[in-house]
Formats: structure tokens, C-alpha cells, sequence
């Protein structure tokens, strides 16, 4: 016989955990959209490579398809890379959210030495320098920036970006945590397959690596998301919620 005095145990209702754990998504106070740019075309009309290269029409159907997708919440800020293919992407979302992006050269892939090359030639570079020793990966790709300067370039401008709406980075006994700000931002960046993977690795603490775009990768006009979640007294660590998104591009039949 139970102990009248004994409180019955509470089962939740059913999807009143599913609900809670959308409540804390709906709540973030930051939330930051790693937007990767649609297909480029690296090689107009079938010619040589081209250094900073625009997209193709598919590309800009991506690019729609993952504004539409985007804009359906508010959007405070779109920062964007200087390149081509970066840009013609941040379009579409920037006039459907009724935002000027704001250019950050910082934001640019990894330096590359590709200009004038065959696609023949292309392959065999980016294949013979995949097959280097582990620790030559760190000079980055032949004739390019070196990983070193681009992992620093990329958090430098992470750190300086996310500084104007009031997050900063900072440092607890042994762990990293992060300001909030006062009032809630979604911000959007529109980059890279690189640049967001070293994003990543720098919001989510992880040690870096000279071969991120393998390790967070994401597919052409996928995005991936990390909200703040609070810990300790005041400051908050990232959650990655969403990692190579493309149900937009499925939707569009361009994926």
C-alpha cells in the first residue's frame, strides 16, 4: 500500500517534451545561419577556370529556393564574402528580407592558384595535394593562402562580426563561453564551404584542422545553424540545431 503523504509520480503528456525543447529553439537568444553560395561556374562557356567565378543559372535557382526558405523568420543582418558567387547568392534573401548585406572581405574562401587552369588540370591539383603528408596540409592548397593565415583571418572576422551586436567570446575557469547580447539577433553568413566550417569550428570550441571542409561539410546552398544556449551565471555556448540543411533545394528539385 502506498504512503498517502507520497506524491503520485507525474508522467509528462504525450509530446510535452517534444513542445519544451521547441520552446528553447523559439528562445535563443542568438541564432547565427551559415548559408554555404549556390553552383558556380568555374568555367564560362567551357573554358579556362576563372578566379572569381558568378553562378550559373542553376546556382541562381538555389540561391532563390534558399531565400524563400530563409527569410520566412526575421533576419537582422546578412554579412556576405566579397566573391562573386557569394554575392549573386545573398541577393535574393537580402530583398525578400528588405536587408542591404553588408560585405566582409574577411568572409572570403581560402586563397587558391587556379586561374587559367584546364578542369583537367584542376582535378589533378586539388587530387595531388589531397595526397600530401597530414602535416604539409597546414601550407594550405600549392600557391594559395596557408591554412594557418586563413583559420586566423576567419575567426578574427568572426570575433570582430559578431562584436557589433554585442557577443564576444570569453573564458570561465577552463571552458569558452559567450556573451549575451540584450536583446535577440538572427544574423545570416553567406560564405563558403571553408569559411563556414571554420566558422564552426570556432563557435563550437573544436580544435582546428587543415581539412575542415571535409569535416563540416556542406553541400552547395545547404546552411547549417547554431543557437546560444545558456550556461552558467551569464554567458551562453553554441548549439549546432541544423547541419546541411537542403530540404529548400529538395522542395525545388535542385538537389
Amino acid at each position: 500500500m502506498s504512503d498517502p503523504e507520497t506524491p503520485t509520480p507525474r508522467h509528462p503528456e504525450p509530446g510535452a517534451i517534444s513542445r519544451r525543447e521547441e520552446r528553447l529553439r523559439l528562445d535563443a537568444q542568438v541564432e547565427i545561419v551559415l548559408l554555404r553560395h549556390g553552383e558556380p561556374d568555374w568555367t564560362p562557356g567551357g573554358g579556362l577556370s576563372v578566379e572569381n567565378a558568378r553562378l550559373t543559372e542553376r546556382g541562381r535557382r538555389q540561391a532563390e529556393a534558399a531565400a524563400q526558405r530563409l527569410a520566412g523568420s526575421a533576419i537582422d543582418a546578412i554579412y556576405v564574402s566579397p566573391l562573386r558567387r557569394a554575392q549573386e547568392t545573398a541577393e535574393p534573401l537580402a530583398k525578400i528580407a528588405g536587408l542591404t548585406p553588408v560585405t566582409i572581405d574577411g568572409l572570403a574562401e581560402i586563397g587558391l592558384a587556379l586561374r587559367g587552369l584546364s578542369q583537367v588540370e584542376v582535378d589533378t591539383y586539388f587530387h595531388q595535394a589531397a595526397r600530401r603528408r597530414l602535416g604539409e596540409h597546414w601550407e594550405g592548397w600549392p600557391g594559395g593562402e596557408t591554412f594557418r593565415e586563413f583559420h586566423a583571418r576567419v575567426t578574427r572576422t568572426l570575433a570582430e562580426l559578431l562584436a557589433r551586436h554585442k557577443v564576444r567570446r570569453e573564458s570561465e575557469d577552463e571552458f569558452t563561453v559567450w556573451t549575451l547580447p540584450p536583446r535577440r539577433h538572427r544574423i545570416v553568413l553567406v560564405a563558403h564551404g571553408g569559411t563556414n566550417a571554420v566558422a564552426l569550428t570556432h563557435l563550437l570550441d573544436v580544435p582546428g584542422v587543415p581539412w575542415e571542409w571535409n569535416r563540416f561539410e556542406l553541400e552547395l546552398t545547404a546552411y547549417a545553424v547554431v543557437q546560444s544556449r545558456p550556461v552558467g551565471m551569464t554567458g551562453f555556448v553554441w548549439c549546432l540545431q541544423n547541419f546541411n540543411e537542403v530540404d529548400h533545394l529538395r522542395a525545388a528539385s535542385l538537389r
